[in-house]
């Protein structure tokens, strides 16, 4: 098994094959989870929209013109399946605020991992320098640590701001997890760049397992996106 307080899958419900494929995978592993499945996109509300999710451009702004800079990807209108991903993150995160001792792990239900995963998972763990906040293990939007930085027997490297890889697989620390819970009760953007605003937010300790333990299915072929 992996070492790790719990671990936490965000899925929509609809996606039957998807369930069925990481069960199998899970199983097979070993890994024991906790299905995130609150929120699809058909449960939510105009009411739960107009508390949660702030789509004024002002806003967004606000918040990732300071992360990512004045030239980054402009203002939209976030899909229902995007919603629905934040507030299951969302639940995740604030599960590992209240649910573990020291951190938790949180995969999307397209994430596929390597042959070796478990014993990879613990060994990189066991390499990381003891100051991280969040881990970010997967190849998520073909995100890598560039050559010249890599290192031999070396797998974890610390990242600046904006740090956020992707949502598809991530640890977190309990402490980190109850500062984004307090903090990220109405968000502006999807769930990858809104956790990147989180973590500046929190000048969290990033870093960044190199080679990726975990690719993402819906990136390599295997599943259709279902956020659009």
């Amino acid at each position: 098994m992996i070492n790790t307080d719990k671990t936490y899958l965000v899925h929509y419900t609809k996606l039957e094959d998807r369930k069925k494929r990481v069960d199998q995978q899970f199983k097979r592993f070993g890994i024991d989870f906790e299905c995130i499945s609150q929120f699809d996109q058909e449960d939510l509300t105009d009411e739960l929209l107009e508390k949660h999710y702030d789509s004024s451009e002002e806003s967004y702004n606000s918040k990732i013109h300071p992360t990512y800079g004045n030239g980054s990807t402009p203002h939209r209108i976030l899909s229902r399946g995007e919603i629905s991903c934040v507030f299951k993150h969302k639940v995740a995160i604030q599960k590992i605020a209240k649910e573990c001792d020291n951190y938790g792990v949180v995969f999307e239900d397209d994430a596929v991992f390597v042959e070796d995963f478990v014993e990879k998972f613990n060994e990189f763990l066991d390499s990381t320098p003891d100051d991280w906040d969040a881990i970010f293990i997967g190849s998520c939007a073909g995100l890598r640590i560039a050559p010249q930085f890599i290192k031999e027997n070396i797998y974890a490297y610390k990242v600046n701001h904006p740090a956020s890889k992707g949502t598809d697989s991530y640890l977190l620390k309990r402490d980190l997890a109850e500062k984004i819970s307090g903090t990220m009760d109405k968000f502006v953007t999807a769930a990858d760049w809104e956790l990147s605003y989180q973590l500046k937010l929190h000048n969290a300790n990033v870093y960044w397992w190199e080679p990726p333990l975990v690719a993402q299915g819906s990136e390599i072929g295997l599943y259709e996106s279902a956020l659009r």
